[in-house]
């Protein structure tokens, strides 16, 4: 899995790189695709901003990707299960969960999520992209997270 995501990181760069030149949604999607999604009623202005956005948000996720490579190995496409150390109050933007295994996540986005609970049980598991998902078993809600320690 770790050497995909590596071939996965590869394929972005180069895509990266020709879509620093010319960056086009129009040329990455399929016609059908392009026709279904709406994006064709745009101005060419607004698809100019998604191309910008497009680069911008894969940039990031790649990043992510090696940052959380140690984890993918460690992981091995098994799911973490442990419980969040002491008071859980959700998340809201970026928030640290320490683990009783003594792992410790963030959270990747600024999502908000209330619910109190002690030593709460989680879950992380991984999508085929490597990007981490921690779910709170007593309620279902998840939020993408990065290891950090």
């Amino acid at each position: 899995m770790f050497r995909y995501c590596l071939i996965l990181i590869a394929i972005v760069a180069t895509h990266l790189s020709l879509a620093a030149e010319n960056p086009d949604i129009r040329t990455l999607m399929t016609e059908e695709e392009f026709a279904a999604s709406g994006i064709g009623r745009l101005t060419e202005q607004e698809i100019e901003a998604i191309n910008r956005w497009l680069v911008r948000y894969t940039v990031q996720d790649a990043e992510a990707m090696l940052e959380n490579s140690p984890a993918v190995i460690e992981a091995d496409n098994e799911a973490i299960r442990s419980s969040i150390d002491g008071q859980f109050n959700g998340w809201n933007g970026p928030t640290v969960f320490r683990l009783k295994n003594g792992q410790v996540w963030e959270t990747r986005s600024a999502r908000t999520y209330s619910y109190s609970a002690i030593d709460p049980e989680v879950e992380i598991t991984k999508n085929w992209m490597g990007i981490f998902r921690m779910r709170i078993l007593e309620t279902g809600q998840a939020i993408n997270v990065r290891r950090v320690e």
